[in-house]
């Protein structure tokens, strides 16, 4: 996309030289007869418009520059992690697969079965991590389709859905009534799902637990929030949240650590942004605009 853009850009560059020299040859009288002021308006107002144009093409050039830079900063730390992390499911089951081969015949009728079930488990791990990228990967490149959303109505279903799956009678969860949205509901069921579900998880073992779901005004434009009185997190980290598989220092929570990579993704595909705000030990707060 970037070559059509580029050549464009360099046709628009000569023409502007080309209409400058004119208008300069107009401003030192190089014509032996003054042209109509009509011809040097039209002049004028070409010179303008392209102006216009090659501003307007230099900017999505950036724009694509800056894209690409920060896709190829997400996709280093994608394939670190992702090399990491297979890796050491194939170590696991090379290791029980070596050992088993090392045991006699007596100690391998009595292992065999134990060692059996780690491989298993390894490999079950490793079929769970493709399948999470292949979600994400769905999430991240698949079409968006808009329509007016009940937020509000998404956000009690998953409370609803939390209380039966978990002992999350011991939260409090405040729903503003009435929040909707022309976003993708599916893909905005995801987001708040990822949401709502780690300030239950990271609110741990606490008593007391608050978790709000409204909206706000942010710079001027809404912006709706999860917000929680759990541990909160050190600000520091808050640039590295929503990169794939990144956690914050200190947690040993059972996933991937790529649900908030998947709510940036969506958000970012329906023209919003996603931040949070946080003081340890004084809860966190995500906040996610919508365009």
């Amino acid at each position: 996309m970037a070559g059509p853009r580029l050549n464009k850009g360099i046709q628009d560059a000569a023409d502007l030289r080309r209409l400058a020299e004119e208008k300069l040859r107009l401003a030192k009288g190089g014509f032996q007869k003054p042209p109509p002021d009509q011809d040097a308006r039209r002049l004028v107002h070409e010179l303008q418009v392209h102006q216009i144009e090659l501003q307007m093409q230099n900017n999505e050039l950036r724009q694509s520059r800056d894209e690409l830079e920060a896709a190829n900063i997400e996709l280093d730390a994608f394939n670190h992690t992702l090399a990491h992390d297979l890796r050491q499911h194939l170590m696991t089951i090379n290791g029980y697969c070596q050992v088993i081969q090392s045991l006699d015949s007596t100690e391998r009728a009595e292992k065999t079965t134990e060692y059996l079930e780690e491989i298993y488990q390894g490999s079950l791990a490793m079929s769970r991590l493709i399948d999470t990228l292949l979600d994400f990967s769905s999430v991240a490149n698949g079409e968006v389709h808009r329509q007016s959303v009940d937020l509000s109505a998404i956000a009690k279903s998953l409370v609803k859905e939390q209380i039966l799956a978990a002992d999350a009678c011991r939260c409090t969860f405040h729903v503003t009534p009435g929040i909707r949205a022309d976003a993708d509901p599916d893909l905005l069921r995801v987001v708040l799902n990822n949401l709502i579900g780690n300030a239950y998880k990271y609110a741990g073992n606490r008593a007391g637990v608050v978790i709000e779901f409204g909206v706000t005004s942010v710079d001027g434009k809404r912006a709706c929030f999860v917000r929680d009185n759990g541990p909160g997190f050190d600000m520091a980290y808050a640039d590295r949240l929503f990169l794939p598989f990144q956690r914050l220092p200190g947690t040993a929570l059972e996933g991937h650590g790529i649900g908030l990579a998947t709510v940036e993704r969506i958000v970012r595909r329906h023209g919003g942004r996603v931040w949070a705000e946080s003081e340890k030990g004084q809860g966190a707060t995500f906040f996610f605009t919508l365009d």
